[in-house]
Parts: C-alpha cells; structure tokens; sequence
C-alpha cells in the first residue's frame, strides 16, 4: 500500500553534497496541504537521527520500508531534503561553500567604511607584501571587517582597493565562518556590538550559530509505528478525494 502512494508522487531531481544528481519524489507541497487534515489520527513519537543517517534508513529502522521516509516530512513540516540533519561530512561541506574566503579585521569601522570613502563589494584589493590580490565579497563595518576570496592574506599587511583606494592595516585574520555573527552575556542574551563592545560579552561564530541550527533538526517528530498503517490510509483517502 505504501509502495504504491509512494510512487504516485511526482518525480524532481535533487543534487548531492557529492555532486551526484539523483531522482526523488515531490510530495513536499502536497504534503504540506494535507498535515492539518491528519492530525487527529498521527500519533507522534520523538526519534533522534544519528550521523550519516539518511531518511530512506531512518524508515527502514522505524517501518521496515525505505518508501515511507516521505512522512517525516509531512510531520515535521520540512520544506524540502535540505532541511534534514546534516551528518559531519555533509555539515563541514555546507559550511565550507557557504563560508568562502578570509576575514580581514580592521582596528576601526572607519577603515572600512566613512564619511569620505568605503571598501565597494565586488572590488579587486591589493596588498602590501608581494602585490597579493583578492576579490571583496562582503563589506561588513560594525565588525570592523571585509571578506574576501583569492590569495591568502596575513595579519600585518595592509589591503587597499583597487577602485576605491581606501586601506587598512590588518590586524587580524579568520575564517569566514569563524567570524563574529553576535555576542552573548551571561544570560544568554544575544546582541550586536560594533567595535566597543564590552569585555563581558561573549562572541558568537557563524560556526556555533550553523552548528547550534543543525542540532536542532537532529531530533524529529516520527509516527508511531503502530499508528502508521491508519495514517496511510487516511492519507490515501485524502489524496483520492483530489
């Protein structure tokens, strides 16, 4: 029964990690539609995925069918497979095509940006030690930084704009994703601070906040196995009645 329901959905093609490009079905609008009409008879449970777990194993493990990985997102109300768990290789791969280049750290917002002059996003920046040059790709002055992609530039040197002429000391360098994305008190307060933000406040990366993210999808609601045949039945029901 589930086999057949699983198979008239249509077909979309969906690109790995890995660069393979492989074939899956498009139940994510239909599914969304239908969620309220099948509360009354989903019973859920909670079920934590363990890393390198796909959906199709997942409801192997739960179902003993592959094919039913489908009503984990029709429970959890995912919008698509990217909204899965991502395991430790998959989550290092993400980070490092979201998070490309170096941060440059000024000492003040106004190496980066003032009243006279500013770093232009899309600028070639030159620096100081061997004409080393990269591309500007972000502009980001209440953390005193820009980022950028090309060679690898070191704290000391000083990186000018080819367009805008405007430069700055380095005074340190990170990781794209190892930059500040917000700070924390004590109490877990969350703000953002430009350049003088206090000694008790704590930074926050990019890193911690995609890490913290991606932990809160490893645990998801899942249909009891012994309530899934009446779900199946009722989501049958529901789609004949289209």
């Amino acid at each position: 029964m589930s086999n057949q329901l699983y198979k008239n959905f249509p077909s979309l093609t969906y690109t790995l990690n890995t660069g393979k490009v492989i074939e899956i079905k498009d139940f994510f609008r239909k599914a969304s539609v239908e969620k309220s009409a099948l509360d009354t008879v989903i019973d859920y449970q909670k079920y934590e995925i363990l890393d390198g777990e796909r959906p199709d194993t997942v409801a192997s493990r739960l179902y003993g069918d592959g094919d039913l990985h489908w009503t984990f997102f029709l429970v959890n109300e995912f919008d698509n497979y990217y909204d899965w768990y991502m395991d430790t290789g998959t989550f290092s791969r993400y980070m490092e095509d979201k998070y490309q280049g170096q941060n440059l750290i000024a000492s003040l917002s106004t190496d980066i940006v003032n009243a006279s002059n500013k770093f232009l996003l899309g600028e070639v920046a030159t620096s100081s030690v061997g004409g080393k040059k990269v591309d500007v790709i972000d502009i980001n002055p209440m953390h005193r930084r820009i980022t950028v992609v090309g060679d690898e530039i070191e704290a000391g040197e000083v990186i000018t704009g080819s367009s805008s002429s405007q430069s700055f000391t380095i005074q340190s360098v990170t990781n794209s994703q190892d930059g500040v994305h917000h700070y924390v008190d004590a109490n877990k307060h969350k703000r953002t601070f430009g350049i003088d933000e206090p000694s008790t406040w704590t930074p926050v990366t990019y890193q911690t906040v995609e890490t913290e993210e991606n932990e809160k999808k490893r645990t998801i609601n899942v249909i009891r196995p012994n309530r899934m045949r009446r779900v199946i039945r009722e989501f049958e029901r529901i789609m004949s009645d289209e």
